[in-house]
């Protein structure tokens, strides 16, 4: 069993002879390195030893008490010289199956993955029928590149609240309080602890300010701090009941752990009581109530299950009494050590464990639930987990301003480098992996009569394998990027490109005979929506060419008996100015055609004055002139029954007051652009 999940959860023994029931008395007589080392004295043992090692000759004791010296220090949460001591060990006995193994361990806790591949490689061939070495050498290569690659997680240690000593578990309380575990030197009790050789842990309290500031820490109650260790709390919804861990009934016993529970009446907390569960000959630590009060999760080193220490979950029935505890099952429980049990709101499982492959030491865990069963274990990489251990996982909640950038904070455990103390709690924010797609289509219309530009459109048709390019705009509506990138639709038509928040694009299209179009879409404000993922949808219509084919433009009107552009057909001749831009080499044909009414002569000429208008607007827009021809036909070519001396509705007369626009070019140029809605000018662009 991993002994760094034992000094953190008060399961400080695993099998208690007889004998050790006493072990503080023996330890006061206690001679010898390996006599404190047997009754988990570490902190004394690894300095004896080490004296004791110095001293001696003979290499097999030698190689014994390095062996004893690593342990010492890896019980205690100490794996730089854990590793150094367990190497030394090895090289006093090349043969020795243990320290080999437990050397090639420390380096993966250390981080030194490349080494710890070697490490485990040569053990391999030393020892060929160890399958849990092998699976070692994969696993530190894993490692090596989650941390080479660190998840969307940003951490960061809790000054105000982490100290030189081991400051862990961290659970919230009311508002705006933190609750942990410390052995800080103002602990309860005057007695330091043999296994830490710091004091006896208790329940501090820190609370966090409208800045998110933590002021300093303060003992949580009187009433649930004793002489000996307290810590791993967990709360009702209205923090009127704690669930905590207890070890130790007295200075000269080192017994089990247990679940102790109390009610707060005001500010005063009543004296806790034990909660029981399973039986007094197995520790029993680290409670997590559900927010409904019906589930409580603990861990616990009971005969019977798969390993260390297991996770359980035990039901309150119609009394108020926890029973029918059911272990989480395989997929969670291993043949090492699980605990740190916690559920989050969405119903995920949050758990440490040692034996789950992981990156070092304890790893941060998520588990589903399915059908009952607990499945679909993900390790949370770095940078939550390290070489180290990592534990203790809580959540705290997003505020609603932050929802769309943040999908998750919290705070977590860690012993690794760079912290203040042995153990430190981390704060960790996960940003929000926002994907921004713009996606679309491109097609061309299908008209009532085929070939027929002016029959209604009555659907769109998909165009595959054609290249669809985007390019970054400015605020200007230059681009940025003179390539940009390119993509090709789909059988159906389809494309799609992921995008970032705040840009313009424009997005084109052709083909050889059609049109080439643009269309401008942006991704303004995306950034801020709470989805994971943000669409922009864009649909590109191809329009064909229809050569020396008059093909009507709708809605270009013209006040009574004058040719000046009206502001609602300028909006309609700016797409055509769109249009032409992208097509540069194509040369075009205006025309305009009035009703039967009125004297032809006059008629002619008017449509001519209408055309040449619609000609001298494109050409003030930046379209050479000497690709426009502007045609009257004046009442020359009605489409309907309307010449002169045939009444007729006014809808039939509108039918013949048209605009039109014909190819007329033998030749043209089509590179790649299209949309379903032209806007070009830098007044759309930041639209």
């Amino acid at each position: 069993m991993a002994p760094k999940m034992i000094r953190r959860i008060f399961v400080l023994l695993l099998v208690i002879a007889v004998a050790s029931l006493v072990s503080c008395l023996v330890t006061q007589q206690a001679k010898t390195g390996d006599m404190l080392f047997q009754e988990k004295k570490y902190d004394q043992a690894a300095e004896l030893l080490k004296t004791e090692y110095s001293n001696e000759s003979d290499p097999v004791i030698r190689q014994k008490k390095a062996f004893q010296i690593g342990e010492c220090y890896r019980l205690s949460g100490q794996t730089i010289p854990a590793e150094d001591w367990y190497k030394t060990a090895s090289n006093l006995d090349n043969d020795d199956q243990r320290s080999a193994f437990m050397y090639a361990s420390m380096l993966k806790s250390n981080e030194k993955y490349e080494e710890a591949v070697k490490a485990f490689t040569d053990y391999v061939k030393k020892f060929p029928f160890d399958e849990q070495a092998r699976s070692e050498v994969e696993t530190c290569q894993m490692a090596e590149q989650w941390k080479n690659a660190p998840s969307n997680y940003t951490i960061q240690g809790v000054s105000e609240i982490n100290s030189i000593a081991y400051d862990y578990a961290p659970v919230l309380y009311n508002k705006n309080g933190l609750v942990f575990t410390s052995d800080r030197s103002d602990a309860t009790g005057s007695e330091s602890y043999g296994w830490t050789g710091e004091k006896f842990s208790d329940l501090y309290i820190a609370t966090r300010n409208t800045a998110g500031q933590f002021s300093a820490p303060s003992p949580f109650s009187p009433n649930l701090n004793s002489d000996y260790n307290e810590g791993t709390p967990t709360f009702n919804k209205d923090f009127t009941e704690i669930y905590f861990t207890r070890c130790g009934s007295s200075l000269t016993t080192n017994d089990y752990c247990h679940i102790y529970y109390s009610v707060r009446n005001g500010d005063e907390w009543s004296e806790p009581v034990p909660v029981p569960i399973f039986n007094d000959s197995c520790n029993v630590v680290q409670p997590f109530l559900t927010a409904d009060g019906k589930e409580l999760y603990v861990a616990s080193d009971i005969d019977g299950g798969y390993g260390g220490k297991d996770l359980y979950v035990l039901m309150r029935d119609a009394e108020g009494n926890w029973v029918n505890p059911q272990n989480l099952g395989p997929n969670i429980n291993t043949d090492g050590d699980e605990g740190f049990p916690v559920l989050s709101d969405d119903g995920k499982l949050y758990f440490a464990s040692n034996g789950q492959e992981g990156m070092g030491g304890l790893d941060i865990f998520s588990a589903s639930r399915l059908n009952k069963q607990w499945s679909n274990v993900q390790n949370l990489r770095a940078p939550i987990n390290s070489g180290a251990d990592d534990f203790a996982l809580v959540f705290d909640k997003v505020a609603k301003e932050d929802h769309y950038k943040i999908r998750s904070k919290g705070f977590f455990t860690s012993n690794r480098p760079g912290g203040k103390g042995k153990d430190d709690i981390y704060s960790f924010v996960e940003a929000k992996v926002k994907v921004i797609l713009v996606k679309g289509d491109v097609v061309e219309k299908k008209f009532a009569i085929e070939g027929d530009p002016n029959s209604a459109v009555v659907g769109f048709m998909p165009m595959a394998a054609l290249d669809v390019q985007s390019l970054t705009l400015d605020n200007d509506g230059n681009a940025i990027t003179k390539s940009g990138r390119t993509v090709k639709s789909d059988a159906n038509g389809k494309f799609q490109f992921t995008a970032e928040s705040d840009k313009t694009y424009k997005l084109s299209a052709g083909k050889q005979d059609y049109f080439t179009k643009a269309e401008i879409t942006n991704t303004n404000g995306f950034a801020r929506e709470e989805k994971d993922t943000v669409i922009a949808s864009v649909r590109l219509v191809l329009e064909k060419i229809f050569k020396n084919v008059q093909v009507n433009i709708s809605n270009i009107y013209y006040d009574y008996n004058k040719a000046n552009i009206r502001p609602d057909a300028a909006k309609v001749l700016d797409t055509i100015v769109a249009l032409l831009k992208e097509n540069p080499n194509v040369k075009v044909e205006i025309g305009s055609h009035t009703d039967s009414r009125g004297n032809d002569a006059y008629n002619m000429r008017l449509s001519q004055a209408r055309a040449q208008s619609v000609v001298d607007y494109l050409v003030q827009h930046g379209i050479d002139g000497s690709l426009l021809a502007a045609k009257g036909y004046g009442e020359s070519q009605p489409v309907n029954k309307c010449v002169n001396g045939v009444k007729c509705t006014e809808e039939e007369y509108q039918a013949n007051r048209r605009t039109t626009f014909k190819v007329t070019s033998a030749e043209f140029t089509i590179e790649s652009i299209t949309p379903e809605k032209i806007e070009v000018d830098s007044s759309m662009i930041n639209k």
